[in-house]
């Protein structure tokens, strides 16, 4: 029996590609605040009890998440907090932090919402929740779920890398060869929006593709990282749209 949710926000202060971006303006709030938002509502709705939790190197952001009622904040070391750390080395560190608090267990589950998927649906969280606890009734053996979605392009038909010599080749290759990228064998990419880990598979590995994972295809829409200044003005396009 599932005993409590741990909805993980990491946000760290610094950001080379876009300055500032997770406390950056996006529609009125600054951009942690959206996912914070998401997080309180999963505590009003959903029966498990909820407990949210933010690990940043910074002040402000630690700041800006204790005036949204966040339960745990996690000053996070420097060296988790630069260009080159794994995101999952960071989620080591919390889960630690979360265990020594709240006695966390494989009996929990850990779930990550990413602070630069602005656009996410608060369904699609809370279908992977159910889902997750539904594959863990049925007594799957299996270490979470992620969100994904369709590739634009395939490895297989339309994605090529060098050779040896430097002259272009198809990424892989299968006995019969599509004609159509229809026709070759379906690719996802993986969408940086929602983890739900169980706690255990976090402590023990040293990356997320090491795990035993199910795939919960999203909206490519709502599902947009911001990982630049364009993916920024795309993303606030989109939801000036959708408003």
């Amino acid at each position: 029996m599932t005993r409590n949710i741990f909805v993980h926000i990491a946000a760290r202060g610094g950001s080379k590609s876009v300055k500032n971006k997770n406390i950056r303006n996006f529609d009125g709030r600054p951009l942690i605040v959206w996912s914070l938002l998401q997080a309180k509502e999963l505590k009003k709705r959903f029966k498990k009890k909820i407990k949210i939790v933010v690990s940043s190197d910074s002040k402000k952001i630690l700041k800006i998440s204790k005036d949204y009622g966040t339960d745990l904040l996690i000053k996070r070391p420097r060296k988790l907090s630069s260009d080159f750390c794994s995101k999952f080395f960071v989620w080591k560190h919390s889960v630690k932090i979360i265990t020594e608090k709240y006695n966390l267990s494989n009996q929990d589950i850990f779930l990550d919402l990413d602070c630069t998927c602005p656009l996410r649906k608060f369904e699609d969280i809370y279908k992977i929740l159910n889902l997750f606890l539904k594959r863990k009734k049925e007594n799957k053996f299996f270490d979470g779920i992620i969100t994904t979605t369709i590739a634009k392009k395939n490895p297989y038909f339309n994605l090529v890398e060098l050779n040896k010599n430097k002259q272009l080749k198809i990424s892989k290759k299968i006995n019969k060869m599509p004609v159509r990228r229809q026709d070759a064998p379906k690719v996802f990419e993986h969408v940086a929006s929602i983890y739900a880990l169980k706690p255990n598979f976090i402590k023990n590995k040293k990356s997320l593709m090491s795990g035993k994972l199910y795939g919960f295809d999203v909206d490519p829409s709502s599902s947009i990282d911001i990982d630049s200044n364009l993916d920024f003005k795309l993303v606030s396009v989109l939801k000036k749209f959708k408003n």
